[in-house]
């Protein structure tokens, strides 16, 4: 009743910051008793107080909640307190898919990168663990902070990618949400950091090898994609560019395409100049272009945070047929904005190839 993540907290947050600066006016037009002296006159100013605090306080409250809501920052209390002993918030329970949506697992992978960690597995429907299918596989990969689980409920992932396959206009695959926040807090940007946290072989070795260990599906290669939002979405552009053996086509949603530094993300490269460039995708791409993959841009042109990334890069790989761009107008960086824009991502990987 009482995740982060809930309707519950939200709803009843909202209701308290609405009903108690109600409370305090009704109180505060109340005819007040005969006066009882200094010290009723000190508690009465002090409740008020006391009041208008707690009234505040729970519209921030309220507010943090939507906000959380909305770009999935922070999966769990603990995430939010920083109690997840810098490892990645496990997943414990899996919601209910709708009838005809498929079948949602969790994978619990331990790897040679040092992680173990909880990564969530999309089943389409038709799936059949005897059956003798493969399946293409796309990798979506979430934002930082966030966790695999919120960007699946916030997409509607099950709903939209059922409803492509039933229609005809994608084929079946499988759906694989790995955590990039592998050293929580800690912000990696999915690099394979000297002495640190292995983030990129995390996502380009030791996921691909456990599901495809569990799961009938094709080996990576060109039935691999990458899809990311957000932070996930600078990985997944930087990782089908620099394995491109290994993944065929990546979806940026409101993506940047350079790594950068800052207190949450420490120092990545120790002073290592070729580790920096080979974890910007405008560096690979200046260096190698394509290399017989593909990228579909998608980004908001009030998303600040995306837009002036992506509008860079459009400039760099202008003319390449390789790439596409999607904008449009209006919305900022938030999960409402970009949910419209899932059904035609995996329309164009579809039509990219990378799903059969």
């Amino acid at each position: 009743m009482f995740q982060l993540t809930g309707n519950f907290i939200l709803i009843a947050s909202t209701i308290l910051a609405i009903a108690l600066p109600i409370l305090a006016a009704v109180l505060w037009s109340r005819k007040p008793p005969a006066s009882g002296g200094r010290p009723v006159a000190v508690l009465k100013f002090l409740g008020r107080i006391g009041l208008i605090l707690v009234a505040q306080v729970t519209a921030m409250a309220a507010l943090f909640f939507y906000v959380n809501d909305q770009y999935g920052f922070y999966a769990s209390w603990s995430d939010l307190l920083g109690l997840g002993h810098d490892t990645p918030a496990r997943i414990v329970q899996v919601n209910e898919l709708h009838p005809g949506t498929g079948k949602l697992e969790v994978l619990n992978v331990h790897a040679k990168s040092g992680v173990s960690a909880d990564t969530l597995v999309w089943l389409p429907p038709g799936y059949d663990a005897s059956g003798s299918t493969r399946y293409p596989v796309v990798m979506f990969l979430p934002g930082q902070p966030s966790h695999p689980q919120n960007l699946f409920n916030e997409y509607d992932f099950g709903d939209v990618a059922s409803q492509a396959i039933a229609a005809g206009t994608v084929r079946p695959f499988v759906g694989v949400f790995p955590p990039i926040m592998i050293a929580p807090p800690r912000d990696t940007e999915c690099v394979d950091v000297p002495h640190g946290p292995q983030a990129q072989t995390w996502l380009t070795s030791d996921v691909p090898a456990a599901v495809q260990a569990k799961y009938r599906v094709e080996p990576p290669g060109k039935h691999w994609s990458l899809m990311g939002w957000s932070t996930g979405a600078l990985c997944a552009a930087k990782l089908t560019l620099g394995h491109p053996t290994e993944f065929a086509a990546a979806v940026s949603l409101a993506g940047e395409f350079d790594t950068y530094l800052d207190n949450t993300t420490g120092d990545l490269f120790g002073s290592n100049t070729q580790l920096r460039n080979e974890n910007s995708a405008t560096w690979l791409y200046h260096q190698y272009g394509m290399r017989g993959t593909k990228l579909l841009m998608i980004s908001s042109k009030q998303d600040e945070w995306a837009w002036i990334a992506t509008e860079k890069m459009a400039q760099v790989t202008r003319g390449d047929p390789a790439v596409s761009l999607i904008t449009f107008p209006a919305g900022g960086h938030n999960f409402h904005v970009y949910k419209p824009y899932i059904s035609t991502a995996l329309d164009w990987l579809d039509r990219a190839g990378s799903l059969g």
